[in-house]
C-alpha cells in the first residue's frame, strides 16, 4: 500500500511546483493570456494587463497552497501511519482549494485596479465586455495609477491611453 500512495503524493508534489510557477510566470508577463493555464476567468482574460494584475494577487493563495501540499506530502511520505489513501485526498484539497481562493483575489485586484469597471459596455459581473485596445495593455498598472491619482476624474482607460502615449514618445 506504501508505494500506491507515495506516487500520488509526488505527484501532488509536481502539480503544486507546476502550478505556482505557471501562476509565477502569468503575474511577471511571461506567460501571456491562454486558453490553457491560469485563472481563465473573463475579468482576467479581457487584457494583458488584467490577466497580469489578476496573477498577481493569486499568487498569495498559490504560493501558500503549494507549500502546504509540499509540507503535507512530504510528512505523510515520511510517516508510515499517514501513507494512506485519505492523506491523497487532503493534499488534493489543498491544492484546489488553492485554486478557489485564487479566483477571488484576482478579481478583487482587478476591480481595485480599474474601479471604473461596470459603466455602460460592462459585463454582468461589472468589467468592460471588450478588452482596452493592444496599446495600453502592456502600461504599468501602477503608472496608471499615479496618472489617475494626478488627475482625478480620469477614467482608467483615458489614463492607459495617455501613460501609453507618454511611453512612446520617450517622457
Amino acid at each position: 500500500m506504501d508505494g500506491a500512495v507515495v506516487f500520488p503524493m509526488a505527484l501532488e508534489i509536481g502539480a503544486a511546483a507546476l502550478v505556482t510557477w505557471l501562476t509565477w510566470r502569468a503575474a511577471n508577463g511571461s506567460l501571456p493570456r491562454n486558453s490553457l493555464a491560469g485563472v481563465r476567468t473573463s475579468v482576467t482574460m479581457s487584457s494583458e494587463a488584467t490577466w497580469r494584475i489578476g496573477h498577481r494577487a493569486a499568487l498569495c493563495p498559490t504560493i501558500t497552497s503549494g507549500l502546504l501540499v509540499t509540507a503535507w506530502c512530504t510528512i505523510s511520505i515520511g510517516v508510515p501511519a499517514l501513507r494512506t489513501p485519505a492523506a491523497v485526498l487532503v493534499a488534493a484539497g489543498l491544492l484546489v482549494g488553492g485554486a478557489l481562493l485564487s479566483v477571488p483575489a484576482a478579481h478583487r485586484a482587478v476591480r481595485r485596479a480599474l474601479p471604473e469597471a461596470g459603466g455602460d459596455g460592462s459585463h454582468s459581473d461589472g468589467f468592460p465586455a471588450t478588452p482596452p485596445s493592444s496599446s495600453i495593455t502592456d502600461v504599468d498598472p501602477r503608472a496608471v495609477r499615479r496618472y489617475r491619482e494626478d488627475r482625478p476624474g480620469t477614467t482608467t482607460t483615458q489614463a492607459a491611453e495617455a501613460v501609453a502615449r507618454l511611453e512612446r514618445e520617450g517622457h
